[in-house]
Formats: C-alpha cells, structure tokens, sequence
C-alpha cells in the first residue's frame, strides 16, 4: 500500500522551494582555466606558499606545466589515475595541479596512513602512477617534453577521495572537473572569497575538507598558505601561523580549532569556515570573545556531492545557537528532505537529507549502481545522493541536523563507519564477535570497540593501529563474554555497557609533584578518575588534540617551552614528567599547581 504525502502548508512549500537552487547554477570556469587566467592577468602575483618561499602565479604555472608534461609523455591522461602519496606540503599542491593540468585524476593519500591502508587504498584505487614528494623534485630537474597540455573536459574525472565504507572497505568518490567547478564558483559567492587575499591550507589532502581554501584560493586570484605541522599541531605555532602570515581565511574542523584556541595567545583568522562536524556553542562564544569581527560560517555536505553544499553565517550580534542551522544551498545545487516514503517532510519534521545537482559526484569508483545514488522521485531523470544525515525543516528553507539513519559519526572531523572497524577487529585472532558505539558527543566523541572471545588486547590494539587510520582507532576496547542482540539477531547497540572511567585495578600512583599534576591534568583530559604513571596514554585514548590541549596546560602551569612532539615520543606520565625536568619544570611549581 502507498503511503499517502503528508500535507504541507504554505510555509511549508516556501521552505522546499528555497532549498532548490539549481535553476541559479553559475557558469564556472574549470579550476585549470582559473589557473591559466591568473597566470596571464596576474603573473607576479603570490599563488603558492609553504610560509618560507613564494611561488608568484607565472612561477606556479610554469612549474604544473612543466610537471604535467612529464605526466603527459608518461601517459597521463583523462580518467587515469595518479596516486599522490604525499604529506600537506607545496610538492602536494604542484603534484595535484599537474595532475589536473594533464588531464588525469589525482588520488590523495596520506602517507601517516597506516602501511596496510594505503596498500588497501593503492589496490583500490590502480593508479596508472604512484608519485611522492622526491618525484615532484627529480622531475622539475629534468628537462621538460615538448608535450602539448589540451584544457580537461568537463565530464573527465578530476580527482578521487576515499572515503570510510559500511562494507569494510574504503569507497573510492569520483569527482568530475565540472561538479568540482560548480562547487569552487558556488562556494565563492556563498562565503563572498573574493575580498580575502591569503588562504590557509591546514589539513589533510587526502579528505576533501580543504578544498575549499585550496581552489578558493585560486577562484580569486589569491595565495594558498600551507600550514606545517608545528602551526596544525600547536596552539602556540598556531597562534604565530595566522599573525605572520596575515591569513585571511581558513577552514578547519571545530574540535581541532578549539584545541589549538587553549593557549595564552590565540589568534583567528577574518574568515572562518567551521566543518566536518559540529560547531560547540562554547566555541562559538569563544571565537566571538576573541575578535566580534571575524566572519564565521559553518560549511556542510559530504564528499559525494564536492565538498560542500550548504552554509550559515554565524549572526555578529545574535544570540548562538546549541548547534548551528544551514540556511543557504550553493548555487545550482539542490537540497531535499524526504521521509521514508520519498516524500517533502512538513516543516518541523524531520527527514533524510537529500542532496542534488551540479555538485553530486560520478559516484564511487567500480560501483556504478550504488543505492545511495538515486532518481529524484519529484524530478524524474535527475540524480540524488542519499546523505544518511537526518535533518529538522526550519521556516524559510533552513535545516538542522538531527542525527543520522545509520551508525556513521564524525571523530575529529573525520567520517567513521563502525562497521570498518568491526571488520579490522574481526580480522584478528580470537576476536569472534565486535561491535562499536561511540560515546560523548564533539569534540568529546571516542569510540568504544566492544569483543568476545579476544585474547591478547595490546596485541588486538597494536594490530587496529597498523590497519586504521587514528581517527579509526577505538580509544577502548572492553571484553564481554556476548554482545547483547535485538530479537532480530542484530546486535543491540543501544545496551553496550558505558567504558569505565577508571582502570579495573589502581593505578601506579604518581612519584612526585610533577608526575601528580601530569597525571591529574591526562585525566581530566580523558574524563577518568585516575591513570597510571607508566600507562600508555594512548592506549588509554588520547589522540593529537589531546596533547595540543595538554601541551598548552603545561606551558602556562610551569612557564616553559613544550613541543608537541614530547608527548609523542614520551606518551607516559612518568616519562612526560621526566622530559619535562630536564627542560628545567620547576617542582614547586608544580606543587602549586596541583595544590
């Protein structure tokens, strides 16, 4: 039996109608044209940064040429795929160009993967090529073929980013140079780039998130900054990275931004662009106390539809909001909420989001009849993606994220499909059954890996970590002896047991004062009771915002200077604390702090 639309009033009409905007498509250039018109209008311009040297717009094309005909004569062309395996850096940035500059599509992969991921991404992918950071050097010392570099066409492939998969497995996203410009021209007018000259580059390439620097940057003629890793890894650097480089906007993930804000100097930039999960009220007032007039917008849509396809800028004056709404579709995109049935929701309800339009990628890479890819059932013949996001109708034709139809999340910004982490689990010996559930919410948000039948769980942790990606890492992994079951043999999520907080036997307490404040300061960070001063404070769940939050706690309590990189290499309290006497920590000062 067909179940019957619900009736909508007229608020509620408007409400839909607004959220289709794909009659107001722009007509944009490629990013490569974008490329050659800056080069020719403004060749002494600044393109490219890394904070030290500086590639004018002439430099920058003459060096993607140059690069690209290399790719071109090696046979580069359209829908050959290039693997960049390569860290955030000015050699990623001229590599990715060039690939695009010959016409093929560039596959981003983050060499701090694990070995076993990017071996499971390289398989995935079959690049036609593999190149690093050394290649982009050896190359433009070779004299460059006399290769001729025709424009891509709009429906050629432009790059391909994998993404956490239900199956297992990564998916490989498509993204075709014409879905990629009508983002680049829509996010541009959304977040109006065009008055900002210099553009941070501060997360990974191997996720789309800094796309929206990386090609605004070049949208509007300006420089891309390329943050190190100092500046993304502590508060401090950061601090110096946004003041000395003058940037004028960067877009970054909120949990890690109000990491890097816990520090006695914090500096922001005169755009932000908040995305990749939610935005915390408390570092909403935070941003606003520290400068009224910095521009802030929070950015949403999943890679399958290029990066972005919804914004909100955060009201100066108004109150914040415990979440912030999306209120503005890019232009040409189009954004539905339906219910199960395929029909509008009414306003206030809620309903899966829907995305459409100039933006929705190919699809995923061998797998041309994914259902997540649909027919539009109010626009037969056109395509929609189905998100997963469930989303609440707002009048005027906004929205508010409510949760999700499946047991993805956001750790850190980044998308985890627990049943990628069950399926590593389950790789393991001994382990028979695993189930994952996150817990906290932000920022706070960790993920619990629960088992039966596992043995050695150091073993089962080390093994996790060489096949996951950090993020993916469960901060925990708890024993049962059977994982409780819905009456339809699924395993009840819902009745996994909360972790403890506190270690099943006493920790080893700490040795002196500098060890107790150490330690009091990892278990506040971690929401436990206690830790032992030589447990592994990875194992007990930290992760890199952690420490920067931690880093920066130390400095202000003991008056010296702490690289990230010592909790790092030292990822202990009684190590910490051992490293932190021979920078000179002052005992009595940490016999105050801790008092």
């Amino acid at each position: 039996m067909t179940t019957p639309p619900p009736l909508l009033d007229e608020s509620a009409r408007q409400a839909h109608a607004a959220l289709d905007r794909r009659q107001e498509a722009i007509a944009a250039p490629g990013v490569v044209d974008l490329l050659l018109r800056w080069s020719g209008d403004q060749p002494a311009a600044p393109a490219l940064s890394d904070g030290e040297a500086v590639l004018s717009y002439a430099d920058l094309r003459r060096r993607v040429d140059h690069l690209a005909r290399h790719l071109r004569r090696d046979g580069v062309t359209a829908e050959r795929r290039v693997a960049l395996v390569m860290p955030r850096g000015a050699p990623m940035v001229l590599a990715l160009w060039a690939v695009l500059r010959a016409g093929g599509a560039y596959v981003p992969i983050d060499p701090a993967w694990p070995e076993a991921r990017r071996e499971a991404t390289l398989a995935a992918a079959q690049p036609h090529r593999v190149m690093m950071a050394a290649d982009v050097t050896r190359l433009l010392g070779l004299p460059a073929p006399d290769t001729a570099l025709p424009l891509p066409d709009g429906q050629d492939a432009a790059y391909v980013i994998f993404t956490s998969g239900s199956t297992g497995t990564p998916k490989g996203v498509v993204v075709e140079h014409a879905q990629l410009a009508a983002y680049v021209a829509g996010v541009t007018q959304a977040l109006d780039l065009a008055g900002n000259r210099r553009f941070a580059l501060s997360s990974t390439v191997a996720a789309d998130l800094g796309n929206t620097t990386l090609f605004g940057a070049t949208a509007v003629g300006g420089c891309l900054v390329v943050a190190d890793d100092a500046a993304m890894t502590d508060g401090a650097a950061f601090a110096r990275f946004i003041a000395g480089q003058d940037i004028d906007c960067l877009k970054i993930v909120p949990s890690h931004l109000a990491a890097l804000l816990d520090t006695a100097t914090p500096r922001l930039p005169r755009t932000l662009v908040l995305g990749g999960e939610r935005a915390a009220a408390t570092l909403l007032s935070t941003i606003r106390a520290l400068d009224s007039g910095v521009r802030v917008f929070n950015h949403y849509g999943p890679t399958e539809t290029t990066v972005g396809v919804m914004v909100h800028a955060l009201d100066a004056g108004g109150a914040i909001p415990d979440g912030l709404p999306l209120d503005r579709v890019l232009a040409g995109s189009v954004v539905r909420l339906l219910d199960a049935a395929g029909h509008p929701v009414p306003l206030g309800a809620v309903g899966e989001v829907h995305i459409g339009g100039a933006q929705v990628s190919r699809g995923y890479l061998d797998r041309p009849d994914d259902p997540a890819f649909i027919d539009d059932p109010l626009v037969p013949g056109q395509r929609l993606y189905r998100t997963g996001d469930l989303a609440r109708l707002l009048p005027g034709g906004g929205l508010r994220l409510a949760g999700r139809v499946d047991d993805q999340v956001k750790v850190r910004g980044f998308r985890v499909d627990p049943a990628e982490v069950e399926a590593a689990a389950l790789a393991q010996p001994g382990v028979r059954q695993a189930a994952v559930r996150p817990w906290g919410e932000g920022a706070d948000l960790r993920l619990v890996l629960y088992v039966t039948g596992a043995g050695d769980i150091d073993a089962l942790r080390a093994a996790l970590k060489q096949r996951l990606p950090d993020a993916f890492v469960p901060a925990q992994v708890v024993v049962l002896p059977a994982l409780p079951r819905l009456g339809n043999g699924k395993v009840d999520r819902s009745s996994l047991p909360p972790p403890d907080a506190a270690p099943a036997t006493a920790p080893e307490t700490a040795g002196d004062p500098l060890e107790d404040m150490v330690a009091r300061l990892v278990a506040t960070l971690l929401e436990r009771d206690a830790v032992g001063r030589t447990d592994n404070l990875f194992d007990l769940g930290f992760h890199s915002l952690l420490v920067i939050k931690l880093v920066a706690r130390l400095r202000r309590r003991l008056g010296i200077e702490i690289a990230p990189a010592l909790v790092f290499d030292h990822p202990t309290v009684a190590a910490v604390a051992d490293q932190l006497r021979t920078l000179g920590a002052d005992p009595d000062a940490a016999r105050q702090a801790v008092a």
